[in-house]
């Protein structure tokens, strides 16, 4: 009986067809590409980013919505409340594991660490699957907020039309500037504070370029954002607040500095908490697990600290609690209201630090506002006891608070300040608003330089900015020290071989290439015994090779970059080479920066540095009297050339200082041969320049020696 051969035709065709709807689809990305970059495209760039974060935002909020409803049902028991945030943080741990590894904790660490590390490269999954891994968490109640997610989200889509543009590191981080801002805009229905936030936290400064960019991404996301989900401000009190007694600033300096306790108490808990999971044996999604589980506990006696704080499931509590706070609306007044806000406020540390520590994709955020608001409403509640005829606001600390904590534990106090504006509408506290976040920020920064986001990269290695002051290898590009034609390998090299390459050779790092393409990077300890273990201890060398070992999706750098870059990144990876790619094909190798590579760089920077000084101490010193420094090539045929200095008669009143030869300054002596191309400075009385002159550069059949 004949076998028809039919499906195998119909799955050629459509291989056939696929391929050529590829084809035709990278021919059209090739073309866009190409009429874009003869134009300013920076502008509808960030319009494009603010409008899909405004809407992804939107979307983020009714999946948790939609998540919460599902889980928790219309009238929750008691078991379901304690295990229905460590069920729904399995479920993302196991996402996070195996699909979506780079959305794991607070999305602004990740954020940064991508511009640090990848220059800003993120996967096309990346917007999608964090909707769908942050929404499920706060969704089913993990203790966190929406607004790291959402900044995350928003970072990821910059990036993706960066790449898709094919634009530079530097337009590529403004764009996830762009999206961090748009992300905070339409979070909080704040612009100005989604600028602020993203120009203190993400992009480490303000440049002119990525300014604009911030500023039209923030402001077409919350109109966006408030298109879809309404302008009601994110927390709205009964009263407007004041400052009815001049006393009151001392109190609020007093809470500044109370705030730095729990700002650096959140920071340092949650690092600990992230190091010790890490360590944890077993399956990792049981640890995403494990941080549900704490939450669901405490939520049995505290409902509070479920999810952001912005609207709690249906279960008996406060349904808003940082309205309510700022509302002082707790529930008791005085002294007892302030002991209650104290132990909400130590649940909520706890429950927040065990989820974001064990790697659910929440942020710390709205956590940190919600420590805020706790510690200024038991801060007002106390004083209104101490001082009675005040006038004292106990809601009105604990806005205070809420910008002094977050100030205090990620070091930005203008977003502190400008935010709380935003989001209630009160404009009256803007006094003790300063005084206490920058009081905070201050004291702070004293104690601990590091802030919660820069913490665990700096842990890593990982500098999340660019130095404030010009390092000498920022002024030198890759392209000029890189080696242009290293040592690759192919996939299929077996393991053996591999292995006495890399021995023979002494390399760090090989590249890995299939054809012309870079498919990863393979090191010494990828192929070192231990490495990798069969089920009875040994490793299993049989069938193994390059492809199988290497570092797939490799930390790279493009040739326009400065080399302090590819250093950073090479230290962040722990590897002793960094491939350098065409930005617009990140899969075309150009060559490699290795260590070696390094140490040129500093050396051609180190000289390029001192013939800078040495040309600013003789611009100062021009027109001295009579005398004058002037800077002459020596000619191939000019008398001195050959001619070791003291064989020269130099006219009278004449010094030569300093030889500039291949990029090197040179400081002469009587032995110092002059060779064709130097460059010589010479002290001269004016009266001798023109001798000067036709003694260096012009030809005589008088040497002068």
């Amino acid at each position: 009986m004949a076998v028809s051969d039919e499906p195998s035709r119909s799955d050629q065709r459509f291989a056939e067809t696929f391929s050529e709807l590829a084809t035709v689809l990278h021919r059209a990305r090739e073309g866009l590409v190409e009429w874009a970059a003869g134009r300013s495209i920076g502008f509808g760039l960030a319009g494009a980013v603010g409008l899909g974060t405004g809407l992804l935002t939107a979307a983020l909020i009714q999946v948790i919505s939609a998540v919460q409803q599902l889980a928790f049902g219309a009238d929750p028991s008691q078991l379901r409340l304690l295990l229905t945030p460590a069920v729904g943080a399995l479920v993302v741990g196991v996402i996070v594991t195996y699909w979506l590894p780079e959305s794991r904790g607070s999305g602004e660490v990740q954020i940064m660490r991508s511009i640090a590390v990848n220059g800003g490269q993120m996967r096309a999954r990346t917007p999608l699957g964090g909707l769908l891994v942050s929404g499920t968490a706060l969704g089913s109640g993990v203790s966190g907020g929406r607004e790291g997610p959402i900044v995350f989200i928003g970072g990821s889509v910059g990036s993706l039309l960066a790449q898709f543009f094919c634009l530079d590191d530097e337009r590529k981080r403004g764009l996830i500037g762009a999206g961090a801002a748009a992300g905070i805009g339409a979070a909080f229905n704040a612009p100005i504070g989604g600028m602020l936030y993203s120009i203190e936290l993400i992009l480490g400064g303000m440049r002119a370029r990525s300014l604009q960019m911030v500023v039209i991404a923030s402001v077409v996301s919350a109109v966006t954002a408030r298109a879809i989900i309404g302008e009601a401000l994110i927390y709205e009190p009964g009263q407007p607040y004041k400052l009815n007694d001049p006393r009151e600033l001392l109190l609020y300096i007093l809470l500044g500095l109370a705030a730095v306790v729990a700002g650096l108490a959140m920071q340092y808990s949650e690092h600990w908490m992230a190091m010790l999971s890490r360590r944890m044996p077993g399956w990792p999604p049981l640890r995403f697990a494990a941080g549900g589980l704490v939450v669901g506990l405490i939520a049995l006696w505290l409902p509070e600290v479920l999810g952001t704080g912005h609207s709690l499931p249906p279960v008996d509590g406060i349904d808003e609690p940082i309205l309510a706070m700022l509302n002082n609306a707790v529930g008791d007044v005085g002294l007892s209201a302030a002991a209650f806000l104290v132990v909400l406020a130590l649940g909520k540390l706890a429950a927040t630090v065990f989820a974001v520590g064990n790697g659910n994709p929440v942020g710390t955020f709205a956590p940190l506002l919600f420590l805020g608001a706790a510690l200024g409403g038991a801060f007002g509640n106390t004083a209104t006891q101490l001082l009675p005829d005040a006038g004292i606001q106990p809601g009105a600390f604990a806005l205070v608070g809420m910008a002094a904590v977050f100030s205090a534990a990620a070091r930005a106090p203008l977003t502190a300040i400008v935010i709380p504006f935003e989001i209630t509408g009160d404009y009256e506290l803007v006094l003790p608003l300063m005084l206490a976040a920058g009081l905070a920020t201050l004291v702070a920064d004293r104690i601990q330089p590091e802030s919660i986001h820069t913490m665990p990269l700096r842990h890593e290695g990982i500098i999340a900015s660019d130095p404030e002051e010009i390092d000498l290898l920022q002024t030198v590009t890759v392209d000029a020290v890189m080696t242009t034609d290293p040592l690759t390998v192919p996939p299929d090299m077996p393991l053996s071989r591999l292995r006495t390459t890399l021995l023979d050779t002494g390399n760090h790092a090989v590249p890995v290439m299939d054809g012309d393409d870079l498919i990863g990077v393979v090191a010494p300890a990828d192929v070192s015994p231990d490495h990798s273990e069969g089920a009875n201890g040994h490793r299993d060398d049989a069938g193994l090779s390059a492809g199988d070992l290497c570092t797939s999706d490799p930390v790279t750098v493009a040739p326009s970059a400065p080399v302090y870059r590819a250093m950073r990144r090479m230290a962040s990876s722990d590897i002793g080479m960094v491939p350098v790619v065409n930005p617009r094909d990140p899969h075309r190798l150009l060559g490699v920066v290795r260590r070696s590579d390094l140490v040129d760089a500093y050396r051609q920077a180190a000289d390029r540095s001192l013939d800078v000084q040495q040309r600013r101490e003789t611009s100062r010193l021009r027109d001295l009297g009579n005398a004058r420094f002037l800077e002459l090539e020596v000619d191939p045929d000019a008398p001195v050339a050959g001619h070791a200095v003291r064989d020269i008669t130099w006219p009278g009143r004449a010094v030569l200082t300093g030889v500039h030869r291949n990029g090197e300054l040179v400081l002469p002596d009587g032995n110092t041969v002059l060779r064709p191309a130097d460059r010589l400075v010479v002290l001269a009385d004016q009266a001798n320049s023109d001798e000067l002159r036709r003694l260096i550069t012009q030809a005589d059949d008088d040497t002068g020696a």
